[in-house]
């Protein structure tokens, strides 16, 4: 069989290859998080290539909690630091997994016909908003960090950022509403109230988070996570 016929002449280079659609989201998944979300949700909506979009996602959203972690933690100087870099990815990570059947089992309530893989990537999405932002607030956190002696006000300030980067991850789902996929996401919203509970109470069990710990990397003693915040808040450090 003959050779296809092709436009190229002798010496000329071959048409470009037109690139796969999917391709722009899973490469530069952080800059399409921010700048358009949209096709965020046209990924998610197509189907395509989710599984390395979550890989992307939860790659980015790591590195930036372990940024964050590094900045907070010079409070206790290089020690808490590097444990801090382990800790806060830790505490994120495993919130999303605990709150991940919640979150598919609320967007089905509330009418959203997203499968199980598809709500997996979402909650990606919404764990890497997350971290976007508190790497963007992470030099706010490094200057108090490391220029005040006060546990009470940097555990305070950690607590406002990470409310900044929690709200901003809900304006994101909000803008994903002009998808018709995403326009029932009252679960979606409701969810976010069960991760912020799991996240804090995650956070006390992996106490301490700005002090050297004691032998081991955290303690056994279980505590509710409003009273660990206002024996933190009380302290006179």
């Amino acid at each position: 069989m003959p050779p296809p016929q092709t436009n190229a002449t002798p010496g000329s280079t071959p048409p470009p290859v037109p690139p796969d659609p999917a391709a722009p989201e899973t490469r530069n998944i952080a800059a399409t998080l921010l700048k358009n979300p949209l096709r965020i949700s046209g990924l998610i909506a197509g189907q395509r290539n989710l599984l390395r979009a979550s890989l992307a996602l939860l790659l980015v959203a790591l590195a930036c909690h372990v940024v964050f972690g590094l900045a907070v933690g010079l409070f206790g100087g290089w020690t808490v630091a590097a444990m801090d870099m382990a800790k806060v990815p830790l505490v994120a990570l495993c919130s999303l997994l605990l709150c991940f059947p919640s979150l598919y089992v609320f967007t089905c309530v509330a009418g959203a016909p997203l499968s199980l893989a598809q709500t997996f990537v979402l909650g990606c999405s919404c764990f890497a908003m997350v971290g976007l932002i508190l790497v963007g607030l992470a030099p706010v956190a490094w200057l108090f960090a490391v220029s005040t002696e006060s546990l009470s006000f940097v555990a305070m300030l950690a607590f406002l950022i990470w409310l900044v980067a929690v709200g901003f991850a809900s304006r994101y789902v909000d803008k994903l509403g002009v998808h018709p996929l995403f326009q029932r996401r009252a679960g979606i919203k409701l969810w976010f109230l069960i991760l912020m509970l799991v996240t804090l109470q995650m956070a006390t069990c992996m106490r301490p988070m700005l002090s050297k710990p004691e032998p081991g990397w955290w303690t056994g003693e279980k505590k509710f996570f409003l009273s660990h915040f206002a024996d933190t808040l009380n302290d006179k450090k």
